[in-house]
């Protein structure tokens, strides 16, 4: 079963690069003061990670940015109590790759900024963040380079609120490279 589920991974990573490689998206980035728009993309499967993205995006709102959400939910079903748009387990395909008119939605938004929320490997979320066309994707440090053009070890401390943190510190940088 494992050597299965490695070639499966194989193909699966086969295919998204093919995909991102016709969709021929140009990146670049946006000083962070000047970003007028932000996705965030996160697993809304634990409450406490939900928490953590709601208060980044209030935070990000109350700079001026204009926030929207997008998570995948590791369930069969929707819950119809989120205020945000999402996709569950039923959304996928074989690969694990989402297919939906909401996410081909969030997908081809050309935000300034899409956020990435999440620790581990998400197949179906680096699927969205692989095709996004925002002008830069900030996502947790991965040996998947094409997922991500800003990418943040959080080894040292793996959790979520350590990642937005560091997240916050490095897009204020940019702010500050951009003037040099």
């Amino acid at each position: 079963m494992r050597i299965f589920n490695e070639w499966k991974a194989s193909q699966r990573d086969q295919s998204l690069l093919a995909k991102i490689q016709q969709r021929k998206i140009t990146r670049y980035p946006v000083s962070f003061e000047q970003a007028r728009t932000v996705g965030l993309l996160f697993d809304a499967t634990d409450p406490q990670h939900r928490n953590i993205v709601r208060q980044y995006a209030e935070e990000l709102t109350t700079k001026g940015k204009e926030v929207t959400l997008f998570a995948f939910l590791q369930e069969n079903e929707p819950n119809s109590n989120f205020a945000f748009k999402h996709f569950t387990k039923k959304d996928l395909n074989w690969f694990q790759y989402p297919n939906d008119e909401a996410i081909n939605s969030f997908i081809n938004q050309p935000f300034d900024f899409l956020i990435n929320l999440y620790l581990d490997q998400q197949p179906a979320l680096e699927f969205v963040s692989g095709l996004s066309q925002a002008h830069l994707r900030v996502g947790p440090y991965s040996e998947k380079l094409h997922c991500y053009d800003l990418m943040i070890d959080t080894s040292r401390q793996p959790n979520l609120d350590f990642f937005v943190k560091h997240v916050s510190y490095f897009l204020n940088r940019l702010k500050n490279s951009s003037r040099a």
